[in-house]
């Protein structure tokens, strides 16, 4: 049943996920033909961690199947990734953020600038991760060695600076500065350039969830901007899964 799927998905190990569950989730969600499993959800209600969590695998191989069969089709999905053409975006705006299941999740560390807290993956498809950021704390500048990042503020308030590289001088530039207080999805690819998120609150932590697909554990970060070819390696650690708390530096820099 989709509650011992959640169960699992989120208590143990994320390997043991049945898939044969989320493919029963899959044929509730989405029918058959692909055009109507990428409109049908756009005029459902609410849904909550579980019925994300259930959700999300079958629809994304069902990207990566139908992406195998034409080139356009690759370019339409990566089109209209972070739009409402995008059943990811939707599902994700979905989630009915006001139930607070994410609580139990928000693992502060006030020696940190912010902790990434694992909620569910299956090491495949998706990571769905808690961030909690202490008041003026930020993230390095980093990318997205996946399909994307999509974000949404559960509380407090982001800012979110994004960057593009200037061949010419070897720097990082400033293309976009802006602060999200509402839950509405944000979303960026590498081809959107890349980012940095944190809280600029002096006096309130803020906690944003993000979905990343498919999962990485690596990614470049850039410590300098103006030196956008002299990038350094992070290697991602959780400083919590499944709403239990271990022992991990959050960065691993190498230069590369």
């Amino acid at each position: 049943s989709t509650p011992d799927v959640f169960t699992m998905a989120l208590s143990s190990s994320p390997q043991s996920v049945s898939f044969l569950a989320y493919d029963t989730a899959y044929e509730e969600i989405c029918p058959d033909d692909a055009t109507t499993s990428r409109s049908s959800d756009a005029k459902s209600g609410p849904i909550t961690l579980a019925e994300l969590v259930d959700a999300l695998p079958p629809i994304l191989h069902r990207q990566k199947e139908d992406g195998r069969k034409s080139l356009q089709e690759r370019i339409r999905q990566d089109e209209s990734r972070g739009t409402e053409d995008d059943p990811v975006n939707v599902l994700f705006s979905r989630l009915d953020l006001s139930l607070g299941e994410w609580k139990k999740y928000a693992l502060f560390d006030s020696m940190k600038n912010y902790t990434r807290n694992l909620i569910a993956t299956d090491n495949e498809t998706f990571t769905l991760l808690l961030l909690c950021w202490n008041t003026g704390k930020e993230s390095p500048i980093h990318d997205h060695p996946s399909d994307g990042c999509w974000l949404r503020v559960c509380e407090g308030e982001i800012r979110e600076t994004r960057y593009e590289i200037n061949g010419e001088t070897d720097s990082l530039e400033v293309t976009s500065d802006e602060v999200f207080e509402d839950d509405a999805p944000a979303f960026i690819k590498d081809s959107m350039g890349y980012h940095k998120v944190g809280n600029p609150s002096k006096s309130t932590p803020a906690v944003t969830l993000h979905l990343y697909c498919p999962p990485f554990s690596k990614c470049k970060i850039w410590l300098d901007p103006s030196h956008a070819s002299r990038p350094s390696k992070a290697c991602m650690c959780n400083y919590s899964e499944y709403g239990v708390k271990h022992t991990c530096e959050m960065f691993a820099v190498n230069m590369i």
